[in-house]
């Protein structure tokens, strides 16, 4: 059961589609200030800085996107956005997008075949599996986007779809009064996990680049344990660094990104797990969440603990380097991480 949902998640359909991006509003649903150096969900602490974070979510509703006029299905307009309060000049924008999972948090599976979700029964909070590497990357001084993809996941949204979401996102944001004079849209990374990391690579592909919003710029892109890149849609990021990260007891498949012409840096965790990168897909409550690898025997395995604080080792070097021109952060993304077995490669 528990393969076969894995393998249901991970699949893809292949339609190509457009995308129209038609009235745009928003809606604060609650807003919340955070101050370094608290606890994690996780159990772990949250790093030393005493910067104040920031953190408002919006909500736009579970039908308020759809990529007309060949995919149909809706999903829904929903972000946390954490920001430190206190920041000189506009901030970098990193933006955050999870994978295929259940849309729906439930372990019935009654409560899967439909979106929205059944009365009673809350989405999935995929999104908010990164808060750990959200809170960290706002206390560098980014602003941190995580976007939920929920809806986008039950209908089987691709690539394009899961690009054009960020779009739209990216576009809403500009228009907020209170977040747009904020945030320097001609610095913006992203990060896809799992299936995420063809749309974040499909969203920064040269060819695709007429389908950003006017004065957005992606300078630096990344894939965290994503499939091997479909073949069916331009995802070739030549004016942009990458990075790559993959999960060696799951899958290399995504290293294929990692090729000539392509400047980046590729971190290869030769034991790493899959859904360990977001804690929410830890600890489950769906038949593919927990402990996916495929290799559960090996010595030496990383915990989930292990995993995220390597994300958020490499993360903040990342997008140091490629957002804030920080070249001494190169050192840190072709140095292995202490305690976890890693190949790491540049080009």
């Amino acid at each position: 059961m528990r393969t076969n949902m894995r393998r249901r998640l991970g699949a893809a359909a292949t339609a190509l589609v457009a995308l129209a991006v038609t009235g745009i509003g928003i809606h604060t649903a609650d807003a919340g200030t955070t101050v370094g150096g608290r606890t994690a969900e996780n159990g772990r602490t949250a790093g030393a800085s005493t910067t104040e974070i920031t953190s408002l979510t919006y909500d736009l509703g579970p039908k308020a996107f759809t990529d007309l006029p060949e995919w149909e299905g809706p999903s829904e307009v929903k972000a946390i956005v954490r920001y430190p309060r206190q920041a000189a000049g506009k901030l970098p924008v990193v933006v955050l997008l999870h994978g295929q999972q259940l849309a729906c948090h439930s372990a019935d599976e009654n409560d899967w075949d439909s979106w929205p979700c059944p009365r009673g029964v809350k989405p999935y909070p995929s999104f908010r599996g990164y808060d750990y590497l959200a809170d960290a990357l706002a206390k560098d001084g980014f602003a941190v986007v995580s976007i939920s993809a929920n809806g986008l996941n039950f209908h089987m949204g691709v690539a394009p779809q899961r690009a054009r979401l960020i779009n739209r996102h990216l576009a809403l944001l500009q228009q907020r009064r209170d977040l747009r004079d904020r945030l320097d849209f001609t610095r913006v990374g992203t990060m896809g996990h799992s299936v995420g990391g063809e749309g974040v690579m499909y969203q920064a592909a040269y060819g695709n680049r007429k389908e950003l919003p006017a004065g957005v710029r992606i300078r630096g892109v990344v894939s965290v344990a994503s499939p091997p890149p479909s073949g069916f849609y331009d995802t070739r990021v030549t004016t942009a660094p990458i990075a790559v990260f993959s999960a060696g007891c799951w899958s290399l498949g995504n290293e294929k990104y990692f090729q000539e012409g392509v400047h980046g840096f590729r971190i290869r965790v030769t034991k790493g797990n899959h859904n360990y990168y977001n804690t929410e897909w830890t600890r489950g409550p769906g038949p593919g969440d927990g402990d996916d690898t495929d290799c559960p025997a090996t010595t030496g395995r990383p915990s989930a603990a292990q995993q995220q604080d390597l994300a958020v080792h490499y993360l903040r070097a990342f997008y140091r380097y490629t957002l804030k021109g920080d070249s001494a952060a190169k050192k840190t993304l072709t140095s292995p991480f202490p305690g976890v077995d890693t190949e790491l490669a540049s080009f």
